[in-house]
């Protein structure tokens, strides 16, 4: 199921030659960041993860340089906290354009500083570069004080599908930048969920953050567990307000501000009906109110409740569709709407 999905296939032939480390605990496509056993005698673990900052540049989509640097530090923490780590720290990478303006390398790192404080992490170091594109890298790196991890296997049929949040902030932020004249009224500065991750790592099965979009996500923890996924029937509910007007004012079925592949970080993760109780009290403890999303089911399928009749979601389609438009934002866009028309 795996190797059906475009990207998956093209991680898994660029990793064909590579040896897995002996002390590496996660396979491939098994966990948001990759989960070290440190040699000799501790025992102790490292949750350590890359991510880049160039397509979204490319495409207008961050042309804020606080923005960028905020988010360089966030897409790398975020894969930290779906670990159930603490970070410990990042080093990065920066290749600067010799005609940015003036003070536009000012604002990336000042986005990179307040992100970095947010998180109440430490700059490891790093490399810096001269080159044709703003491209920003960041590996970070994360430990669990009780060495326990999460990973994106686990769920089994009848665990209960939650989120950190509402979905559909990164979508509606996407469409209103990119689809309109360059400047969105979505106030888009995602947070990595280390906090709540703390409380996850203590009762899920398994999780992944949301930086793909919520189906996406969704899709993949289907593949890597072999099970499937009955979402709520008052699925509006879980949708952001913002997303949910968003998606009126631009005449876009608002069902789809799950289904586009720009996210928001949330953290998502399957509890065990056994644990929900008592992961809904310590939840309480830090006034978080986990957004309950559907149930694990035995067929590997996603079923969503829309127009009227329950759908299963071909979200193979739904995920190949950027590779499919190549990169082609506006009929992506029409290629989502076509397959709305469909399930009409």
């Amino acid at each position: 199921m795996l190797g059906d999905i475009f990207e998956n296939h093209l991680i898994d032939s660029l990793a064909a030659r590579f040896c897995r480390a002996p002390y590496q605990q996660n396979l491939i496509h098994e966990s948001d960041s990759e989960i070290l056993t440190m040699p000799g005698n501790s025992g102790a673990n490292i949750a350590v993860t890359i991510d880049s900052i160039s397509e979204e540049i490319r495409t207008g989509l961050y042309d804020d340089p606080y923005l960028i640097g905020w988010m360089l530090v966030m897409v790398n923490f975020s894969d930290i906290a779906a670990a159930g780590a603490e970070p410990i720290g990042i080093l990065i990478s920066e290749i600067f354009p010799d005609d940015l303006p003036s003070g536009y390398i000012d604002k990336i790192q000042s986005g990179i500083n307040d992100a970095v404080n947010k998180c109440g992490s430490f700059i490891l170091g790093g490399d810096t570069n001269s080159g044709e594109q703003l491209i920003l890298t960041g590996c970070a790196l994360g430990r669990s004080p009780d060495n326990k991890y999460l990973t994106r296997k686990g769920c089994k049929a009848g665990d209960i599908l939650y989120a950190t949040n509402k979905a559909g902030r990164g979508n509606a932020y996407a469409v209103t930048k990119l689809m309109g004249n360059g400047s969105s009224g979505i106030q888009y500065y995602p947070s990595a969920r280390l906090k709540e991750a703390a409380v996850i790592r203590k009762f899920a099965s398994c999780c992944m953050d949301s930086s793909d979009g919520f189906l996406s996500v969704i899709d993949q923890l289907m593949r890597v567990n072999n099970c499937g996924f009955s979402l709520i029937d008052n699925w509006k509910d879980i949708i952001d307000k913002e997303a949910y007007e968003t998606a009126r004012t631009h005449n876009i079925p608002e069902w789809l501000m799950l289904a586009g592949q720009h996210g928001e970080f949330e953290l998502l993760f399957t509890i065990p009906p056994d644990n929900e109780n008592e992961f809904l009290s310590y939840a309480r403890m830090i006034s978080w109110d986990p957004v309950r999303l559907g149930t694990a089911t035995e067929k590997p399928e996603i079923l969503l409740n829309l127009y009227n009749k329950t759908q299963r979601l071909d979200t193979k389609k739904l995920r190949d569709l950027p590779f499919n438009t190549k990169g082609d934002i506006k009929k992506y866009l029409q290629a989502l709407l076509q397959y709305d028309s469909e399930l009409r």
